[in-house]
């Protein structure tokens, strides 16, 4: 009888229970290098935050550096029905009275009315033609024998710049009126129609010739020379805008006009007269330095708050923190601090005790009043020493490819593949090592198991 078969389960060895208790001591090296490796991992994760923090306030910076943040204005209309108006940073400053006398238009004709909307019309294969004012030119193909409705989408359908539809006008004979408006204002979008046959009819169809002469019309012989309209389809004229400024007459082709002021575009709704006031937007002006420190607020306190954690006693913050409190204290060149601006905390902008900054509004506001060039100056100017600029630099040095941020970075990212190729090679150590533990104390498991099985039938037989 064969003996049953020896498994690490059974036997007078729990080789299980004994392989584990020794692979958790030889598992501790490469405990140790996940514990590093999740431990760098984290600082990487830091790294990003804080890189992540410079370039959201170098963000803020663009503007405060070229100055051109001191140019932001509001354009405020006493009579909004009248226009509407935004400005640019090239505006001036000023009140300008504008009456608008008339809006720009577009052209409107209703055709001569027809008895029905569907019924086909008896015309060849025709061409509508559109010419206008200002030199351009589209045509629409019209089937033959179309009705006033296929005609309207015809002319939809192509896209020439006029849009088309049918109205029933009246309860006469004739009520449906075939009417097209010019999609584009301004006299230079006034067009003409005029409608040819593109092709002969078939053989043995007769049709009359002029079924769709009735769509032809000359722009320029609807209005006399007093300005008359003397044509009645004409039901709008294609005009110019029409404004004073300040007393001076322009027109405009549209109903936009950016060429009346200088750096100001209104947008014209309604003839009437409104007083127009440019003023420096200082809420706008606020907004953009409150940006600037908040966003350097929020790298002060993070770099607090990770040096506290897993980037504790890290140097790269330290320097990081130091630079900015060294770029805080050094005013900008050509500037005492006493008759000239030379630091951010003479515009309202104050270095905290916990190395934040703090925005003093009212002082801001004061400060742009007073010298709004002064104000600009202090954060970008042609030294390139302005608060906004250096701190620009800065950052650029700290995210730069050879930046201490950057080569921090790449220096936890390189320990990081390293400590995973070594942890790759002890686990496969450590897979050997456990196999042969497996197989060793088996083999043992399996010898003991036979000199008990042994021992008991001898046992047996001197018992007998």
């Amino acid at each position: 009888m064969s003996a049953p078969a020896i498994s690490p389960s059974n036997g007078p060895i729990d080789v299980q229970g004994m392989v584990t208790q020794l692979m958790t001591v030889a598992n501790q090296p490469l405990d140790r290098m996940h514990k590093q490796i999740s431990s760098y991992n984290s600082q990487i994760s830091d790294y990003g935050a804080i890189n992540s923090d410079l370039t959201s306030m170098q963000g803020t910076l663009t503007n405060l550096s070229s100055g051109q943040f001191i140019n932001t204005f509001s354009a405020t209309s006493s009579d909004a029905a009248v226009l509407s108006a935004t400005a640019s940073s090239a505006a001036t400053a000023g009140l300008y009275n504008v009456s608008v006398n008339n809006l720009a238009t577009s052209q409107n004709l209703a055709f001569d009315g027809q008895g029905s909307e569907q019924d086909s019309l008896g015309n060849y294969a025709d061409t509508m033609s559109f010419n206008f004012a200002d030199g351009t030119s589209a045509a629409v193909k019209i089937a033959a024998n179309s009705s006033l409705d296929q005609i309207s989408n015809a002319i939809n359908s192509a896209g020439v710049g006029v849009s088309s539809s049918v109205v029933k006008a009246d309860n006469s004979a004739t009520p449906y009126r075939l009417v097209l408006t010019g999609t584009t204002v301004g006299s230079d979008k006034a067009f003409s129609t005029s409608v040819s046959p593109t092709e002969a009819p078939q053989p043995g169809t007769v049709l009359g010739p002029d079924q769709l002469s009735f769509l032809n019309f000359d722009a320029g012989a609807a209005v006399d020379a007093t300005g008359k309209v003397t044509d009645g389809r004409l039901t709008a004229q294609a005009n110019d805008a029409n404004l004073t400024v300040n007393g001076l007459n322009m027109t405009s082709s549209n109903n936009t006009v950016s060429t009346a002021i200088n750096g100001v575009t209104m947008n014209l709704t309604q003839t009437g007269s409104t007083t127009l006031t440019i003023a420096a937007d200082t809420s706008a002006i606020e907004g953009q330095v409150k940006s600037f420190v908040t966003a350097f607020n929020k790298v002060q306190a993070d770099a607090s708050a990770l040096y506290s954690g897993d980037l504790h006693g890290d140097y790269t913050l330290v320097s990081l923190q130091n630079q900015f409190a060294q770029i805080l204290n050094t005013p900008i060149s050509g500037a005492d601090g006493g008759n000239t601006v030379a630091y951010l905390a003479q515009v309202g902008v104050s270095l905290q005790k916990d190395g934040t900054l703090s925005l003093d509004t009212n002082a801001l506001t004061h400060a742009i009043s007073n010298n709004g060039a002064a104000v600009a100056n202090v954060f970008g100017n042609s030294n390139n020493d302005g608060f906004a600029q250096r701190f620009n630099a800065q950052i650029n040095n700290f995210l730069g490819p050879t930046g201490m941020v950057s080569v921090r970075s790449s220096t936890l990212n390189k320990q990081v593949k390293n400590l995973q190729d070594d942890a790759a090679q002890e686990q496969t150590r450590l897979n050997t090592l456990q196999a042969g533990y497996m197989s060793q104390y088996s083999s043992l498991n399996s010898s003991l198991t036979k000199m008990q099985q042994t021992s008991s039938s001898l046992s047996k037989i001197l018992a007998q």
